[in-house]
């Protein structure tokens, strides 16, 4: 990838990270979760491809340690971002399972109410 082209990707990533923070703002569901961690998914994979060919390219120079630890530096700065995106998930996945749970608790109280206002 040239250049300019990872230009071009990392700033599609920021965006991307921006409407992701914008998102995570609102309550999310499993669903949107789920579609989230896939499309992150997805943009890790195309960034290990993007690595695996540089890596492969770098056997082709004088200098292969350098070539191949400039790769690593781009590969960590360009995972980064989904790093934090995929931590942002985590704990809204949290958040939700909480929420879900407080749900569960909640509907089982007026059960048990019920009962101790029964008893004798």
């Amino acid at each position: 990838m040239s250049t300019s082209g990872r230009f071009v990707f990392l700033l599609c990533l920021w965006c991307l990270l921006g409407a992701f923070s914008c998102l995570a703002a609102e309550p999310m569901d499993r669903p949107q979760i789920e579609a989230q961690k896939l499309a992150l998914q997805n943009e890790r994979n195309a960034i290990t491809a993007d690595f695996d060919r540089s890596a492969r390219q770098c056997w082709q120079h004088f200098m292969v340690n350098n070539c191949l630890q400039s790769a690593r530096l781009q590969r960590r700065q360009a995972l980064a971002p989904i790093d934090k995106q995929e931590q942002a998930l985590r704990a809204a996945q949290r958040a939700l399972s909480l929420i879900e749970r407080q749900e569960r608790l909640d509907a089982k109280q007026p059960e048990s109410k019920e009962l101790d206002d029964n008893r004798p």
